[in-house]
């Protein structure tokens, strides 16, 4: 066998193979509840000892191995809402997403029937819920921002062309902000909540121009 027929031999059948140092993959769910007539998404204000505690999130976690972003996501919520699974309905998957850290971020909307306001102590500090009807009619304030390569003391630059004048490229990214009375929900949890409100809430109207610039599309 050649070294050529080799190589197709052991790559066939192949499947386009993600690489990244960042192996970590999350889910949350973004539940919708019923609050007196009205349709509510629920959030979380995570303790205070935690990390990241104080923030705004959607309940959610890390997929654990064999499990679906679908599956992770419902028993996070379980969990952390302290609400049995059957009453935890997935409508649909909604946005797969890079975080801040690189990790995979995957969203899905459901519904939390018969929630009565529960939460576990330990990783949430309150919950709270925002009708869709301020969503649809107040717009999120944006800020653009990017993110850049920060390198060691002991960083290779004499292996580069230019050194350590070496021109990064800077990744552009959009920060959401929505002031709630509930507080202010922004990073990726507003990212993730952004995108999900353009689909329940949006038409099929052109994309905007703030749309394009969000996913990168230049006129």
């Amino acid at each position: 066998m050649t070294q050529m027929e080799k190589i197709r031999s052991k790559t066939a059948g192949r499947i386009l193979e993600e690489v990244s140092s960042v192996k970590r993959k999350n889910a949350v769910l973004i539940p919708l509840v019923e609050t007196g007539g009205e349709l509510c998404i629920l959030f979380e204000v995570r303790q205070t000892g935690i990390r990241q505690g104080g923030e705004i999130c959607f309940p959610g976690g890390r997929i654990e191995e064999n499990e679906t972003a679908e599956e992770a996501a419902v028993r996070e919520t379980s969990e952390e809402l302290l609400i049995p699974r059957g009453k935890i309905e997935v409508i649909a998957p909604m946005h797969t997403m890079a975080g801040p850290g690189g990790a995979k971020i995957s969203s899905c909307l459901g519904i939390l029937h018969d929630y009565e306001g529960t939460f576990s102590k330990e990783e949430v500090e309150r919950v709270f819920c925002v009708p869709l009807s301020w969503f649809a009619s107040h717009e999120p304030r944006t800020s653009d921002a990017a993110m850049v390569v920060k390198t060691p003391e002991d960083f290779p630059y004499e292996l580069l062309p230019g050194g350590a004048d070496y021109p990064w490229h800077r990744i552009p990214r959009r920060f959401y902000f929505y002031e709630s009375e509930g507080g202010v929900i922004w990073g990726i949890t507003a990212q993730l909540l952004y995108h999900c409100l353009k689909v329940i809430l949006g038409d099929n109207a052109e994309m905007t121009h703030s749309d394009r610039e969000d996913r990168g599309i230049r006129s």
